[in-house]
């Protein structure tokens, strides 16, 4: 009689070819280096691994980890591709899984579990085979028990001591790369409800996204970004359907803490966010207030198109460019039109008119108000539209004392905003209060660790205290995060000329007007400075700049003046502040601390200027 194959069911742990697969922690390792999965690509995995050798149809995999939902054989295709990355497998030359032209797949590599070589496992006769089975079966329970009990009161210890936790970016399994707005947008919507829990540091959105499609393992991001815990996870969109497959992974263990599925109504996303919330704060035992829980366990429901150009909205603000903020206030709009007691996409609309930098100050930023204070109308529980009132009355307002009410408020309602306390901080080094400044900086770098703009900040932080040294050691750091950080350069350039280092100033520059799509302009600026120093170069910016804001562009005079001052042509620099204190520019709010000024700071004309922003009684 020929022989059967034993296909017995891989509960227990195993290895396929020179990894151990552990199943109950969706991981894969091999010398000592860990990969964590999504629980359906563990599936996938487990449905091959049962019948090693034997070609699986399409059809019968998706029936066997999908069975309760209908999905699209491009998420099978990019599940077996995840598969593949971590293996390593080369799919024209396969030595894991191998592709069969309209049959499907077939694991090539030897299972072994138990101890037995799958392999090799064969018998000519039913009744043995149900032994096997019954062996197997005996082994996988008793393994699955013991482990229960050798680890329950392990696991119970380890996740009192979680206090702070990163939610990494959401895989998209739609196999649409168009659909990663919306999964980066549920990402940032986890992070901004579990961060409303003042006892649990949640980290930063800016952070977390570096990690987007990175090969390092939790232990490695983890220990990156100073976490006790990583929530990992996926997300798949079919129509008005929503699943999220969530596993939260304790980064001193490498051990998955729980794992889950959540799937609504796209009307009831905010619901199945309040729930994978709820249970993130049960698992680790952490403390909730009941005005926090209120905030973060509870939620109503949206309509659908008004989310999802919120959501899009989202996705292009955080591009962080001109033609990106514009996007960004189409969708915010739409998503208002939809649903206008949506409060959430006026404060997105309040944030992109405040970043419009290339515009007016008087055309974007009354209408920035206007939407937050519409979205505290609707909720005035937002700490988002507390920090973006804030601003806006700091840097166009001038109302001092209003501008820190509410980012108090902000703060109180979400300690674990990065944003505003960077905000904050930028604040407090304008009204000279450097050390509260510095302190709500170091807050803002323990939540965001990894964001550029917060070193860029620091920076400008240590040239208001004259310690240009620092400065540029903080500059360096955000380019070493981001080398494209056009602002960082514009940053150096700054620290060197007020060191008297000319040729690094001009140099960084050049650089800045290159990555800010301008290298026409730093070619010029380069040549006029090998030909006469760097008076002349900066005469050529100052003329740049003339016939740019001649043909309707706005240009900061604030930036003219700092030039100016630069050539030592002090009242040329005083009629640029003049022009730009009366036109509001964000950048006369420094006029106090800036030492780009020191040099006019004794004459009456700029006393004057500082008493017209309300720097001076």
């Amino acid at each position: 009689m020929c022989p059967i194959s034993v296909e017995v069911g891989l509960a227990s742990r195993f290895r396929v070819g020179e990894w151990r697969v552990a199943p109950e922690l969706n991981s894969l390792e091999r010398d000592g280096h860990s990969v964590h999965v999504e629980p359906k690509i563990m599936q996938v995995l487990i449905t091959l691994a049962e019948r090693p050798g034997t070609v699986l149809s399409k059809e019968h995999i998706l029936r066997q980890v999908w069975s309760e939902t209908f999905v699209s054989e491009e998420v099978l295709t990019r599940s077996i591709s995840e598969l593949r990355r971590v293996f390593e497998d080369n799919p024209r030359e396969p030595a894991y899984i191998q592709t069969i032209p309209k049959g499907g797949y077939r694991l090539l590599a030897p299972v072994v579990t138990e101890g037995v070589d799958r392999g090799t496992i064969n018998t000519s006769w039913w009744g043995r085979k149900r032994w096997g089975l019954a062996i197997a079966a005996g082994v996988v329970l008793l393994g699955a028990l013991s482990f229960y009990f050798m680890n329950r009161g392990q696991h119970a210890e380890s996740r009192s001591r979680i206090s702070s936790l990163a939610v990494l970016p959401l895989t998209n399994l739609s196999g649409d790369a168009s659909q990663d707005y919306f999964t980066d947008g549920l990402t940032d919507e986890l992070t901004t409800r579990l961060a409303k829990i003042s006892a649990l540091r949640v980290i930063s959105r800016t952070s977390v996204m570096h990690y987007k499609g990175s090969t390092k393992t939790t232990p490695e991001i983890a220990r990156e970004l100073n976490v006790d815990a990583l929530l990992v996870g996926s997300v798949l969109r079919s129509g008005d359907k929503v699943r999220i497959s969530a596993q939260l992974i304790q980064a001193g263990s490498d051990k998955n803490v729980w794992t889950e599925s959540y799937e609504r109504d796209l009307h009831d996303i905010l619901a199945l966010q309040a729930d994978v919330a709820r249970t993130v704060a049960e698992e680790i035992k952490i403390q909730v207030t009941p005005e926090e829980s209120k905030k973060v366990f509870t939620a109503g429901t949206v309509n659908p198109e008004a989310y999802d150009s919120y959501l899009k909205g989202n996705y292009y603000w955080e591009k962080f460019s001109a033609a990106g903020m514009r996007r960004a206030i189409s969708y915010y709009q739409q998503a208002i039109n939809t649903d206008p007691n949506y409060a959430l996409a006026y404060v997105g609309l309040a944030d992109a008119y405040h970043e419009l930098w290339d515009t007016p100050p008087g055309e974007v930023i009354p209408k920035s108000r206007a939407a937050s204070e519409k979205a505290l109308q609707l909720d005035g529980g937002l700490a988002e539209a507390h920090s973006s009132l804030g601003w806006v009355k700091w840097i166009y307002y001038w109302d001092w004392a209003g501008a820190e009410v509410e980012f108090q408020r902000a703060l109180q309602l979400n300690p674990n905003s990065s944003g505003a306390h960077g905000m904050h901080a930028e604040y407090l080094d304008s009204m000279g209060r450097f050390a509260e400044a510095g302190k709500e900086r170091e807050i803002a770098k323990q939540l965001d660790p990894v964001s550029p703009i917060l070193y860029q900040n620091s920076g400008e932080h240590f040239l208001c205290t004259r310690e240009f040294d620092k400065a540029i050691e903080q500059y360096h750091e955000a380019l070493e995060l981001d080398p494209t950080f056009s602002i960082a350069h514009a940053g150096l350039s700054q620290a060197y000329a007020l060191k008297g280092m000319w040729k690094e100033s001009m140099e960084h520059y050049e650089e800045s007007m290159v990555l800010g799509g301008d290298a026409g302009l730093a070619a010029k600026i380069k040549a006029a400075y090998a030909k006469a120093g760097y008076r002349s170069a900066t005469r050529v910016i100052l003329e740049d700049r003339r016939l740019k804001r001649s043909s309707g562009r706005w240009i900061s005079f604030a930036d003219d003046a700092y030039l100016y001052v630069m050539l030592n042509e002090k009242d040329l620099a005083l009629t640029a502040l003049d022009k730009a204190v009366e036109e509001r520019d964000p950048g006369v709010t420094a006029l106090q601390v800036d030492p780009i000024f020191d040099s006019i700071r004794s004459d009456p004309r700029f006393q004057q200027l500082v008493h017209r922003v309300g720097l001076s009684q």
